[in-house]
């Protein structure tokens, strides 16, 4: 196989992994999700931020997760050092928005499990965090 030839296919398996990884696109989501409005930062570097659920800001990694049977998307953040714990955003993209199934935590230990942070756990319609214009 020829040198030119291999470096395609590394390249092509190379654009294949990155895209399948479904992470979100770059940039700033914002709603309402039960009484909090919250906003979400996708930065370049993969960073994503979460204002306003939570007294402090968290910082976050795209992950997947499962809710009722499916797979979907999830962003998981990381609580402050003097309480630690995880909380899970699970959502799926439409167009521009995302769509939030579900919002859960959980506690650092063995057999924690995460569970729902909100009165509903399903939420029905779920809501919608838009992305914003780029400034």
């Amino acid at each position: 196989m020829s040198e030119h030839r291999s470096t395609g296919i590394l390249w092509f398996v190379f654009v294949f992994i990155l895209l399948g990884c479904g992470a979100p696109e770059e940039g700033i989501y914002s709603g309402t999700i039960g009484s909090k409005q919250v906003t979400i930062q996708v930065k370049p570097d993969g960073e994503i931020m979460l204002n306003g659920y939570w007294q402090k800001p968290l910082t976050g990694t795209y992950d997947r997760g499962t809710f009722q049977g499916k797979d979907m998307k999830a962003l998981v953040f990381e609580g402050p050092e003097d309480k630690k714990f995880k909380l899970r955003i699970l959502y799926e993209e439409e167009g521009q928005e995302w769509l939030v199934y579900a919002v859960q935590s959980r506690t650092y230990g063995p057999g924690a499990r995460y569970v729902s942070t909100e009165e509903d756990s399903v939420f029905s319609p779920p809501p919608r965090l838009s992305q914003q214009p780029a400034s």
